[in-house]
């Protein structure tokens, strides 16, 4: 495709044709690039130049981060404690491979549907071209309500994680220093944006690749009071336990509950697709992405509830004290004070205040990435189709 024939191209109204956004990329400038492409998404010039575009100043880096550790938030570090406590060990492990499957297949019909058409704020706009209106409609205000609410509880965990270290200041001093800092890194240019979730996601990796070694260490002996766990609290508190009922169908039930954790866990591995309209070259940065879902879901969250199963009893009384602020609640965390190791506590926290700033980071970009694709579908008010110059 031409220059010239990518500038006529108008946009489709059948659904089935997309300009090829590779083409599009090598226009002569970044100004160029987006407003002819947002031609082709309104129809004239004019539009475009009144309301604007995103830019592509997401990298392959970016993208292939925000895909790695884009999952990876206080429900695997602190949120995965109350599993265990409910339905035990063996429960937690098959309901997180569960759903992990799931997630797995949804991801690869999602990351072809991305590919293909890389607009941002995708999923909105999917449901509306390729189901029904009313469908785009109710997923993108949920999506974004979904975002808004999470958005708010990722900043109050933040600031709570805080209280580890110090308890006597008020909370509301931290919210607010975490709002401005979330807002400051989205209002910029997205490859701020960028930047900021490549940090954050670097940090969530190499400690969940730490937290797996320092398990097998633990589990075989290898800590400093040299007790070897094997598999003992899979026989004693037991590996599925009852939950509401008795017997098998209570452990079933158990197994069931550990499904809403799970669904809670894995939120946010569709931010690749809401991404792929920021994305430079998607149809190559897009699939190398989504490929590595399986391996994301196999070593975080499969091989990690595994190692929290085989170092912390489920009867444990620490794993739900309410009166423990930030990282004493988390399982890993007991895990390393029942060793003897002193030090790796804070260090953890540290981790886990990283990770709920990065949440609250990504939902207010995925949250107003719904509300820009709701109103190129024209079921939102047109004044959110405005962008900045960056």
């Amino acid at each position: 495709m031409t220059e010239a024939e990518v500038g006529k191209m108008p946009y489709n109204t059948e659904k089935d044709i997309v300009p090829d956004y590779d083409d599009t990329h090598r226009l002569s400038s970044v100004k160029d690039h987006r407003i002819g492409e947002a031609a082709e998404l309104y129809g004239d010039i004019q539009t475009a130049e009144e309301y604007g575009y995103v830019s592509r100043g997401l990298k392959s880096r970016h993208i292939q981060f925000i895909a790695l550790g884009g999952t990876i938030g206080t429900g695997l570090f602190l949120g995965i404690g109350r599993a265990f406590v409910q339905a035990g060990p063996l429960s937690v492990l098959l309901g997180y491979t569960f759903t992990g499957m799931a997630i797995f297949a949804m991801m690869q019909s999602l990351g072809e549907m991305a590919t293909w058409l890389p607009l941002p704020g995708a999923i909105p706009q999917f449901c509306a071209r390729y189901v029904d209106d009313a469908l785009g409609f109710a997923v993108g205000w949920n999506n974004w309500y979904s975002a808004a609410i999470t958005l708010c509880a990722e900043i109050s965990a933040a600031s709570i994680v805080i209280g580890f270290w110090n308890s006597d200041i008020n909370v509301a001093a931290w919210i607010t220093i975490i709002i401005v800092v979330v807002i400051c890194l989205n209002i910029f240019a997205v490859s701020i944006y960028g930047e900021a979730e490549f940090c954050f996601a670097g940090i969530k990796i190499i400690t969940i690749v730490g937290l797996l070694l320092l398990a097998l260490i633990l589990d075989l002996g290898g800590g400093p009071n040299h007790d070897r766990l094997g598999f003992r609290y899979w026989k004693n508190p037991g590996a599925m336990k009852e939950y509401i009922a008795k017997g098998d169908t209570g452990r079933f039930l158990g197994l069931f509950s550990t499904l809403i954790n799970a669904a809670f866990s894995y939120g946010g591995v569709e931010m690749v697709a809401v991404a792929a309209g920021e994305a430079e070259n998607p149809r190559k940065n897009i699939p190398k992405a989504v490929r590595r879902v399986f391996w994301r879901i196999l070593f975080f969250y499969v091989l990690g509830s595994l190692a929290i199963g085989v170092l912390v009893p489920s009867n444990d009384d620490k794993l739900l004290n309410p009166g423990k602020p930030g990282a004493a609640r988390s399982p890993w965390v007991i895990a390393i004070y029942r060793a003897g190791i002193p030090a790796l506590p804070s260090i953890i926290n540290a981790v886990i205040l990283t990770s709920a700033s990065s949440s609250a980071n990504a939902f207010l970009y995925t949250g107003s990435r719904y509300l820009f694709a709701l109103a190129q579908n024209k079921q939102a008010p047109k004044f959110l189709l405005k962008c900045s110059k960056a």
